[in-house]
């Protein structure tokens, strides 16, 4: 057990945003994924109290409880449902009350990872109250436990990615984070409107039974594709790279999760000069379409990602609250 007066006053954990790259859909079936972390953050400030309070404060909900009466919040499911399991599984770090300050500069309706960064700066703040969260394995254990809890399926790629940041390979039948680069000129596009993830999940299902002939093979060419996609970026390959993700848009509209206006995005985006190859970000049926590269004209609506190889952390700072 840490002592109270061992414990740091006050701390800041900073996490960063991610994207998906290559393996939507397929990493819910235990197959490979990539992803980035982005150069956008979500910062919590923690301040140790001498009670047993937890007082949360954030942009969009404000919320004051206590280890004991831990209870769900709508507008704060991942950070209370975080909370719980930290509770449960490190019961003797929960010995002091906190103060939670979160500030996020993701933008949460443009499929950034805004949740996974929230997720990954709870867990690493957290660590600062047991020694058993030194390594990133325990903490994306206790985060992804946390998102299956509220989303009740998650394969944990975009956690992975704000944990260890930079561009990594991803295999969640092992949780082996592989990093393969650190940066990657990326161009993103907000189609206007999103889906919930788990109503595409849900539409992806309907439409392709699990054992379905067709699913299956489909798993097994997404994968190809996500593998050739992870040597052409450890090569700096960025031709092969693009026809990855013109070929990954193609099968990504074969399972019904591209409309029209994704693939009128995406064909915007490969016809402008310096972009290599395009393709849906994310679970489909809305959100945002990347493309590779650094475009030479003017994409109304683009916004240049901006990737980091750092992943979430700590720093000392002190605590204020606005």
């Amino acid at each position: 057990m840490m002592k109270t007066n061992l414990l740091p006053t006050s701390w800041v954990s900073h996490a960063p945003g991610s994207l998906m790259l290559f393996g939507e859909h397929a990493v819910l079936h235990g197959y490979p994924a990539i992803a980035c972390a982005i150069d956008n953050w979500l910062h919590i400030h923690w301040q140790r109290r001498d009670d047993q309070q937890l007082i949360i404060h954030s942009s969009f909900a404000q919320y004051q409880t206590t280890w004991s009466q831990l209870e769900a919040h709508p507008k704060l499911s991942f950070v209370v449902t975080l909370l719980k399991h930290f509770q449960a599984a490190y019961p003797e770090a929960c010995i002091c009350g906190l103060s939670i300050e979160i500030k996020s500069d993701i933008n949460s309706t443009q499929g950034l990872g805004s949740s996974s960064a929230v997720v990954a700066a709870m867990v690493t703040g957290l660590g600062k109250l047991t020694n058993k969260l030194n390594d990133i394995a325990p903490r994306f254990q206790l985060g992804l436990d946390t998102i299956r809890t509220v989303q009740g399926t998650g394969s944990g790629t975009d956690l992975a990615a704000a944990l260890s940041g930079g561009i990594m390979h991803f295999t969640p039948a092992t949780q082996k984070i592989q990093r393969l680069a650190d940066n990657l000129a990326i161009v993103s596009i907000y189609c206007g409107y999103k889906t919930p993830t788990a109503q595409v999940i849900q539409h992806v299902e309907q439409k392709w039974p699990n054992q379905h002939p067709l699913f299956r093979r489909w798993l097994n060419w997404i994968t190809d594709l996500t593998n050739m996609a992870a040597q052409a970026i450890t090569e700096n390959d960025n031709d092969m790279l693009g026809r990855c993700m013109d070929m990954a848009h193609g099968l990504m509209h074969g399972l019904g999760v591209s409309d029209n206006q994704l693939d009128q995005l995406t064909h915007q985006l490969r016809e402008t000069p310096g972009i290599y190859g395009a393709k849906i970000s994310g679970s489909g049926l809305g959100d945002c379409v990347i493309g590779l590269g650094k475009p030479e004209t003017q994409l109304k609506h683009a916004l240049n990602i901006h990737t980091t190889a750092l992943g979430a952390y700590c720093s000392q700072e002190v605590f204020h609250h606005d």
